[in-house]
């Protein structure tokens, strides 16, 4: 489905061939396969090979985050991260891997900024209760975030 702004339209047909079969599918799994920003997914077939679906969408800015906990677990799952954007607006991201059916996402966190340009900060609550932020990070990249040992 795509929105249109006005309501949502089937586009299954020219969506490629993953959506032109029928599937028995159990699970899909979110995540940034080849590092360019944007979410693919893999989704489990029952009795057959799992189905990749790269995603070819827009090239607007993002920012992707990696967390490696010192204190806390070593994925910083549970942790809470704002990211401020260059006009304010704040986006807020719970670490976390939870998915499908017997499926793990990606722990990093992918954050689209579409058309601004730069990030003023990035805020992480980690879950031993430190608070770390990160002042105007590069942009269109990931990025990687280790809570401090003190």
């Amino acid at each position: 489905m795509t929105n249109t702004g006005k309501g949502f339209v089937n586009v299954s047909a020219t969506a490629g061939a993953a959506f032109s079969t029928p599937i028995a599918a159990r699970g899909a799994a979110l995540g940034d396969l080849n590092n360019d920003g944007q979410l693919d997914a893999v989704v489990s077939v029952l009795d057959d090979a799992p189905v990749i679906l790269k995603n070819a969408g827009t090239s607007h800015h993002w920012l992707g985050i990696e967390l490696i906990g010192t204190k806390s677990n070593r994925n910083g799952i549970g942790a809470r991260v704002t990211v401020t954007d260059a006009t304010g607006k704040k986006q807020i991201f719970d670490a976390g891997t939870a998915g499908s059916y017997l499926s793990s996402n990606d722990p990093r966190i992918v954050v689209g900024l579409g058309n601004a340009k730069a990030v003023r900060s990035v805020e992480v609550r980690w879950p031993s209760g430190r608070v770390q932020t990160i002042p105007t990070p590069a942009i269109d990249q990931y990025m990687r975030i280790t809570e401090p040992r003190i």
